[in-house]
């Protein structure tokens, strides 16, 4: 062992992370489909549940879920719920201030049984209801990025 007055103390270190990860085959397929203004779930072959967007495994009975078991949906859902967002990330970890608030809805996919989050616009907050129509407001030029999905407006 060493002796005390050999050990050096080090409170800091510069300390720099690089990650490099995976979205997995079906969500990847997902994205770029995007591009083409489609919306792919994933049907699971065991118990029938529908994941938007995709994924390899089903939450519910673990079923493996593959590419033969995606699905084309229509863009057009209910309203489950929503809430009003009033600060957004920068793409830097921090806050920022909206504006004005930002609607973000659950909405529920025609054909698929998970839900998905995203901006609601088109509609003023109190006019908003559970069970509300909707459809997707693409972004005009597609280029298969997450971003290719503006928004949900009534439908």
């Amino acid at each position: 062992m060493k002796k005390k007055s050999e050990i050096v103390e080090v409170r800091a270190l510069p300390f720099v992370a690089a990650f490099s990860w995976s979205t997995g085959f079906l969500m990847e397929k997902f994205i770029k489909e995007l591009a083409n203004r489609r919306i792919l779930a994933a049907k699971c072959p065991g118990c029938g549940y529908t994941y938007v967007p995709p994924r390899s495994r089903c939450g519910k009975c673990y079923a493996k879920i593959e590419e033969k078991n995606l699905i084309n949906l229509s863009g057009k859902g209910r309203l489950v719920s929503y809430t009003e967002a009033y600060v957004q990330l920068d793409g830097n970890g921090n806050l920022q201030d909206l504006e004005k608030p930002m609607i973000i809805g659950a909405i529920k996919l025609d054909n698929a049984d998970s839900t998905i989050f995203m901006p609601v616009e088109g509609i003023k907050p109190r006019a908003l209801a559970e069970g509300l129509k909707v459809k997707v407001q693409w972004r005009e030029e597609t280029k298969g990025e997450l971003s290719d999905i503006r928004f949900f407006e009534p439908a």
